[in-house]
């Protein structure tokens, strides 16, 4: 998946946050929790950098947390990726590693390079630090220096087992995420956002972080609708998905 505009707020990223640090979700879920949902960007500068509720211990490791955070995550009620994701947040706790990680997904192009190590490999199958760097040497290596490919395995591996995809501290093992209907919505409205339309919302490289078997889009998408989570309309061989139950779509 190429770095593209498909709308005009919307850019599948070629950060790379995670060739250097995790995606620190537990950061993320202490800032949503601690900054109201109708709080501008500012907001959430001001909460991690002024006000240290992430309890960095200096001023530079609060600035770097928070444009960490920023870079993955947006933390801009004027981006529909992150007003998206506050607005799913609250709805399924249990779907919050999903959440944040479709987003760093979309923003960081070495974390989504890395998940071709571990896309394909059933639960229970070993996982190293070496399987993620080769992948991510494979198709960025030639742009990176050694010391930076000899972190990214680490930092991934971290990635992936704050997701839910790997389980494990020193030894890792691909375990099996559980898409429910928030983490598909989401999924589907950023599917949407890179210009799908009817199944294509989810026949895509989002699907995949969701685990999500060929050919299921439709069933997953109508479990989503019937949580009220987005506008499915199904007629004969057209598919119709919209969002205006968040107002993500007219």
């Amino acid at each position: 998946m190429d770095a593209h505009v498909a709308d005009a707020a919307f850019v599948v990223g070629t950060l790379r946050t995670t060739a250097s640090h995790t995606i620190g979700i537990p950061h993320l879920a202490a800032l949503l929790r601690d900054v109201p949902a109708g709080a501008d960007a500012a907001e959430y500068r001001r909460a991690v950098v002024e006000d240290n509720i992430l309890g960095r211990p200096t001023q530079t490791g609060r600035q770097r947390t928070f444009r960490h955070l920023r870079e993955l995550y947006l933390l801009d009620p004027g981006r529909p990726e992150f007003a998206a994701l506050r607005h799913f947040w609250n709805i399924d706790p249990s779907s919050r590693p999903l959440l944040a990680g479709l987003l760093a997904f979309t923003r960081d192009e070495v974390l989504r390079v890395s998940f071709a190590a571990i896309s394909d490999l059933p639960a229970g199958s070993s996982v190293t630090s070496a399987d993620l760097t080769e992948a991510v040497a494979g198709q960025l290596g030639h742009e990176m220096s050694e010391s930076t490919l000899s972190k990214i395995g680490r930092n991934t591996g971290a990635c992936w087992t704050q997701t839910g995809h790997l389980a494990g501290r020193t030894k890792k093992v691909r375990t099996e995420v559980e898409a429910r209907p928030v983490a598909i919505a989401y999924a589907a409205y950023l599917g949407h956002l890179a210009g799908g339309r009817g199944l294509g919302v989810l026949d895509n490289p989002w699907s995949h972080i969701l685990g999500l078997a060929h050919g299921h889009s439709l069933e997953a998408l109508r479990a989503a609708h019937t949580q009220g989570l987005l506008d499915l309309l199904v007629a004969g061989d057209v598919v119709d998905v919209s969002f205006r139950a968040f107002g993500g779509d007219a």
